[in-house]
């Protein structure tokens, strides 16, 4: 169970297009300083209120950890990030065209979309505990940084990986246990690693793991 819990964000798509016309309605929504939450059914009202509360600390925490105070008044009016949430998985999947197994997605890329979007359906308290702030994180680090700038894909990951509950202590678990046999991945190595090509699942979890630490530790 660890491993599948430690593999949900390696199973997070980046969407194929972006803009406010590309998902069937009606859409209903309530605004935050930094985010609009748009929801499509009417009963998910108060979770969408709640997700908005959640992102707007989110924001807040991880800009502040960051260290970039301009992010104090950032993404706000029209550049307010949007996040849509589904009624069902089976709608979010019908159509995002995403896999089956997908929790989720980001709109990461503001020059070819025009728009900071993340993409999700209706699902357990861990989306906003886990999901939510990493993938608002990923946002934040790539919007300072620089859409076409790249960056290491172990240092993308284990920035966002900081905002997840209790995600330190399981990373921590997983490395010990490489170090000792001696499978922890060289610096050199993990440095030039692409994880969204991979596709055994252990190395997977041993990335990001690793990722993690590392960031923990700088």
């Amino acid at each position: 169970m660890k491993v599948i819990y430690f593999l949900v964000f390696f199973f997070i798509s980046l969407g194929s297009s972006g803009g406010e016309e590309i998902f069937d309605g009606p859409w209903q929504e309530v605004k935050g300083t930094h985010f609009v939450v748009r929801y499509s059914a009417p009963a998910d009202a108060s979770e969408a209120g709640r997700i908005l509360r959640r992102a707007e600390e989110y924001y807040t925490k991880i800009a502040n950890q960051i260290g970039y105070a301009r992010y104090t008044n950032f993404w706000t009016w029209e550049d307010r990030a949007k996040i849509y949430i589904f009624a069902t998985q089976e709608e979010f999947v019908k159509q995002t065209s995403q896999p089956a197994w997908s929790r989720g997605y980001v709109v990461s890329d503001i020059k070819l979309f025009d728009s900071r979007m993340i993409v999700t359906y209706r699902q357990e308290e861990s989306f906003s505990q886990g999901l939510l702030p990493h993938e608002i994180s990923h946002l934040i680090l790539k919007d300072f940084i620089g859409f076409d700038v790249p960056i290491p894909i172990w240092f993308d990951e284990g920035v966002a990986q900081l905002q997840e509950t209790d995600k330190k202590d399981l990373a921590y678990q997983i490395m010990k246990n490489l170090i000792a046999r001696e499978k922890h991945i060289p610096l050199v190595v993990l440095n030039q690693i692409n994880i969204h090509k991979e596709k055994e699942t252990q190395k997977v979890s041993n990335f990001y793991a690793q990722s993690l630490t590392v960031i923990e530790f700088f």
